[in-house]
């Protein structure tokens, strides 16, 4: 989620003329290839809110008092945002749907075990950082770059920092709690998300049919990651992606994955037997049965359906 939500002009925290130098040329920064969450791929995002925009209807809607409301603000400019990457008007809707809820499960989830929100210093952050921002340019080049933005997004820079950015400083500020915090309970991101839901399905439902968010398929709950078996570790296995066998042979499962394009973990049942190194292998799995504490964290993912 921090990666997408800081899509438009990276990572505020880097070196202010390297961001400078980016924006002023109309480039985003490289990103690895990206599987999963907390921006996982379509499939298991509208999986997720067919689930809820259908069970929770009608005679199962419970209106329980819940106090959570969408922020529709963010959701229409991450709509903008994400508007040239995602051309299907109604993916678009369900994959920034689905980016709202899991942050705001987790938030929600921080909450329930302790964690309070320094709002001052979350503010005092987001100034900092939008200040940086900003003084790297003169008033012409300042005035260059907020039209561009404008024509390009449809919204100003001023937007993203008070709007999309400020929610993704409160989402990392809540994740760095649950990992130094973490859940006495072995505690999965796709349980926090489904108990979230079912939580708040009234606001959930009422604000998909305002925003037109249509139900999808729910038979595709899983999704897919090919590559090299690089290290099996008792039942988990690290597939990369990028690498060769004659590169990583003699090299720890850290520096494998350094060296690795992408790289994922994988816990396995019994069909782990069958496996060997430096195989290739098609891995299905649910992407978000990872535990929460390590959400910006290396991921073990642990519901492994099936492989080839």
């Amino acid at each position: 989620m921090k990666r997408s939500l800081d899509r438009i002009v990276g990572d505020v925290t880097t070196d202010k003329e390297e961001l400078k130098q980016r924006v002023l040329s109309g480039k985003r920064k490289s990103k690895r290839k990206n599987p999963f969450p907390l921006v996982a791929t379509v499939i298991v995002m509208t999986a997720v809110l067919f689930f809820t925009f259908n069970v929770f209807q009608g005679e199962y809607l419970k209106k329980d008092g819940s106090e959570y409301e969408v922020n529709e603000e963010l959701y229409d400019l991450l709509l903008k945002s994400e508007q040239h990457e995602i051309e299907d008007p109604d993916e678009l809707r369900t994959v920034v749907m689905q980016r709202l809820v899991e942050s705001d499960s987790l938030i929600e989830y921080a909450k329930s075990l302790g964690y309070e929100a320094d709002e001052q210093a979350m503010k005092e952050e987001l100034a900092k950082e939008q200040q940086t921002f900003f003084e790297g340019f003169n008033e012409e080049e300042l005035n260059s770059v907020e039209q561009t933005q404008l024509e390009n997004f449809g919204y100003t820079y001023e937007q993203y920092f008070q709007t999309i950015h400020k929610h993704t400083i409160q989402f990392t500020a809540a994740v760095e709690w649950l990992d130094h915090n973490p859940p006495a309970e072995h505690t999965t991101q796709r349980e926090v998300l489904d108990a979230f839901l079912g939580t708040h399905a009234d606001v959930i439902t009422e604000f998909m049919e305002k925003k037109q968010i249509p139900p999808a398929d729910p038979s595709s709950v899983y999704v897919e990651f090919e590559g090299l078996v690089a290290a099996i570790e008792n039942r988990r296995v690290l597939v990369v992606q990028g690498v060769e066998k004659d590169q990583i042979e003699g090299m720890s499962a850290e520096e494998i994955q350094d060296a690795a394009y992408d790289s994922a973990w994988f816990e396995f049942d019994e069909t782990i037997e069958q496996l060997a190194l430096y195989r290739q292998i098609n891995v299905t799995f649910d992407p978000l049965s990872y535990p929460v504490s390590q959400a910006e964290q290396e991921k073990v993912f642990e519901d492994v359906s099936g492989w080839e």
